[in-house]
Formats: structure tokens, C-alpha cells, sequence
């Protein structure tokens, strides 16, 4: 019996190392098919890339057919196989292709027909694209010096392929042109530079992309000589920052601005109010009196010191700015506006009587001016000069602004009511159109 079971498992072994025998050799048939099938793959997708370059030359020497030859020449080189000296060759030949249909546009301009000028201009963008394509990946920098004669050659008409859409308002095509003038200059030494760099800035600014209006404002601030050119830039470099959210380099940017571009008002004012909304008063009182000490005889920095001397219930120093302000501005409004509420606030805290109608008396003046400058400003003034008149006893005027009041408060609460039934309306309109449209 034990003479059988050996002689079992030997037969078994040698079964085995048999059937292990041909199932590494079918691996091997396996795998040497596939990498035949791979090679094979990759000489075709080499055949076919190089066969595209061919039929783009040829629809470059025939001026036609280039749009197809350019599309499917990138088709070919969208493969993850494609080697980098292929691709910069290839996107080198897609250059010249959209410089040939250049070419038969500009020819047509020649010939006085009708021409698509965004189409033109297009081509040179879709030249200077490729180009700068080809050199990314052009390890060798075999056609370095090509792609820089194509640039060289349209460098001009890039730039008024940009001032055509500017002139458009078209804000986003007219960015990317400069955008690519600007990336691809080799010097800011250039004077045109500046002056790109700004109309870049302001591209961005219209189409409301602050990324845009970051990219160059700093060089065109840079390359702007004259300061009131270079305070509106700032200024967008601001609204930038605020429309991202950065709120912390905003009030940096208008802090600094304030001191260089005084009379520039956007910083100045915008620094005060962030002072104001976020109760810094004695921040703003002390940053607005540096500011006083440098220039005294700017009104926009004592009516400011007003405003906070106003907040802080100070009302005679609110009294006392105000003058300064209107000293040297006679019609500021908002400084008027100041004192005059300021005496009406001493007023209501006055116990003589007399001191009292004084107060009344002397805040007449300010506040009818105010009227006069905005007199469709009904809530500015109107309650105020009813308490003005009605201290005074001046019955006429008094009847008047009472009327005028009246009238004022019937509009508005018309103006509720119509708003609350336009609502109602178009909820009960949503329902009915609901039940028509039934259940989704």
C-alpha cells in the first residue's frame, strides 16, 4: 500500500509541473503580445502625429483647409503619449497655420472686401497662444527663435487687437490681448508697457475681475509718473481687495493712500467711515488730526472731525469743526448739517430758556441751508426744522414743513401699501401657476 501512494503523488507532482509549465509559457505569449500590441500602438500614433504636421504644411502651402488641419493636428497631440518635442513642433505648426489665415484675411482687406476684423485680430492672439505653447515645452529650444520672429512680426497688431475691443467695451477680450502683450514683453524699459499695464488694469476694473485688476496694477502704478493718474489705480487695487473679502489690506492700502494722495477723495473718505462703522473713534480722530496738521486748509478733514466729535456727543466741538469746515467750504452740506443738529442736541439739554431759544435760533440758519442745497432730502430736514419752527413759534413755516410732512408720510405709506399688495399678488399669481403646473 505505501508503494502505491508514492508512486500516486509522484504521477500528481509531474502533472503539476506540467500544467505550471505551459501556464508560464502562456504568460509569456501574453505579455509579449502586448508589447507588441504597445509598440505597434505608439509607432501608429507616431505615424499619425507626423502625418497631421504633414497635412498641416500642406494646407498651409494651399492656403486651405487650415481650421481642419489645425483640429485635428491638436486632436493628435491631446494623446498622454505624446512626446514634449512633438507637442512643441506641433503647436509651432498650429502658429503657422493661423498666421496663414492671416494672411488670406489681411488679403481681403487689401482687396476691399468684406472683412471680420474680431476675426483677424483673433488669428494674431491664437499666434502669440501657440507660440508661447511651443517654447513651454520646447526642451530644446529647436524653434525658440521661430516663435519669436512670429511674435515679433504681429507684436504690433496684438496691441491693437487689445485698443479694438477697448474701444468695443468688449472688457475680457480686450484684457486677454494685453494680457499676452504684456507676458510675453521682454523689458519694461518700453514707455508702451505702462500704458499696457494700465489699460489691462482697467479692463479687469470693467469686467468686475479683481484677479485681472491684481495682475498689473502694481506695475501700472509703477510706470504711471504722473500721481493723478496713479490714484485711480490704487483706488482699484482697493476695490479689489475689498471685493475678494480682504478687508485687513484694504484699510492698509487706503491708510497709506490717504497720506500720498490727499486730494484724492475715495481713500480719505472710505478710511473714515470703516473708522466709523466699527466705533474706532479716537482712531479716527487722531489719524484725521495728523492729517489736519499737514494740510489745514482742506475742509474734508475738519468736516470728518466733526463727524466724530458728533458720535462721541461732543456737539461744541462739533460746533467748532463745523466752522473750520465750512470756513473754507461754505456750501459743504453735510458740515451745515452738523452744526445744526449739534445746537439742536445743546438745546434739548438746555434748562434756561432763554439760552434755549438761542440755541433754537442759531440752528435756523444752518438748517434752512441745508434745505436749500438738498431740497428733495425731506427726511434730512424736514423734522428737524418742525422742532426749529415750533420753538420759535413761526406759525407760517411751521404749518408749511408740518403739510410737508404730512404729505411726505401719505406717499410712503402708499408707496408700503402698493409694495405689500404687488407681493400678495404675485404669491397668490405663484399658487395658481402652481396648481396649473400640478405636482413635479
Amino acid at each position: 500500500m505505501a508503494a502505491v501512494a508514492v508512486a500516486a503523488a509522484a504521477i500528481l507532482t509531474q502533472k503539476k509541473n506540467i500544467v505550471d509549465s505551459r501556464m508560464i509559457r502562456l504568460l509569456f505569449i501574453i505579455l509579449f503580445l502586448s508589447v507588441s500590441s504597445i509598440s505597434g500602438l505608439q509607432a501608429q500614433k507616431k505615424v499619425t502625429i507626423n502625418r497631421r504636421i504633414r497635412e498641416a504644411y500642406k494646407a498651409i502651402r494651399t492656403a486651405s483647409g487650415q481650421e481642419n488641419a489645425e483640429r485635428v493636428l491638436l486632436d493628435s497631440m491631446a494623446l498622454p503619449t505624446t512626446k514634449d518635442k512633438i507637442k512643441a513642433e506641433g503647436y509651432h505648426v498650429c502658429a503657422l497655420l493661423q498666421q496663414s489665415m492671416n494672411d488670406g484675411l489681411n488679403m481681403q482687406a487689401y482687396l476691399n472686401q468684406n472683412l471680420d476684423t474680431v476675426r483677424l485680430y483673433k488669428t494674431v492672439l491664437n499666434i502669440y497662444g501657440y507660440t508661447v505653447k511651443s517654447d513651454s515645452v520646447d526642451e530644446n529650444r529647436k524653434y525658440y527663435n521661430k516663435n519669436i520672429k512670429l511674435r515679433e512680426k504681429h507684436r504690433e497688431n496684438l496691441l491693437g487687437g487689445g485698443k479694438f475691443m477697448l474701444r468695443k467695451s468688449n472688457w475680457a477680450e480686450a484684457y486677454n490681448f494685453f494680457d499676452m502683450f504684456l507676458k510675453t514683453c521682454t523689458t519694461d524699459k518700453d514707455s508702451i508697457v505702462g500704458r499696457v499695464a494700465y489699460w489691462a488694469t482697467v479692463c479687469g476694473m470693467n469686467e468686475n475681475n479683481p484677479y485681472h485688476v491684481l495682475e498689473y496694477v502694481d506695475k501700472a502704478i509703477f510706470l504711471t509718473p504722473e500721481i493723478t493718474e496713479q490714484a485711480p489705480l490704487v483706488e482699484y487695487k482697493a476695490r479689489s481687495f475689498l471685493h475678494l473679502g480682504d478687508s485687513a489690506q484694504w484699510v492698509k492700502l487706503l491708510d497709506d493712500a490717504v497720506d500720498r494722495y490727499p486730494g484724492y477723495n475715495y481713500f480719505f473718505l472710505n478710511l473714515m467711515d470703516y473708522y466709523m462703522r466699527h466705533g474706532m473713534i479716537e482712531r479716527g480722530l487722531a489719524r484725521t488730526d495728523s492729517l489736519v496738521r499737514s494740510d489745514v486748509d482742506r475742509p474734508m478733514y475738519w468736516f470728518a472731525m466733526s463727524m466724530f466729535a458728533l458720535a462721541q456727543g461732543d456737539y461744541n466741538k462739533c460746533i467748532e469743526m463745523s466752522n473750520e469746515c465750512l470756513d473754507r467750504e461754505p456750501d459743504n452740506v453735510d458740515a451745515l448739517y452738523n452744526k445744526a443738529i449739534s445746537l439742536l442736541n445743546l438745546a434739548l439739554v438746555e434748562e434756561r430758556t432763554i439760552r434755549r431759544r438761542v440755541l433754537y435760533r442759531r440752528s435756523l440758519e444752518p438748517m434752512e441751508k441745508v434745505r436749500e442745497l438738498s431740497p428733495d432730502n425731506i427726511e434730512r430736514w424736514g423734522k428737524p426744522l418742525y422742532r426749529i419752527y415750533l420753538n420759535l413759534n413761526m406759525g407760517e413755516k411751521f404749518e408749511e414743513i408740518d403739510e410737508m410732512l404730512e404729505k411726505h408720510n401719505r406717499e410712503e405709506n402708499r408707496a408700503e401699501n402698493d409694495a405689500m399688495h404687488y407681493n400678495m399678488y404675485n404669491a397668490k399669481d405663484d399658487d395658481s401657476i402652481d396648481k396649473h403646473l400640478g405636482e413635479p
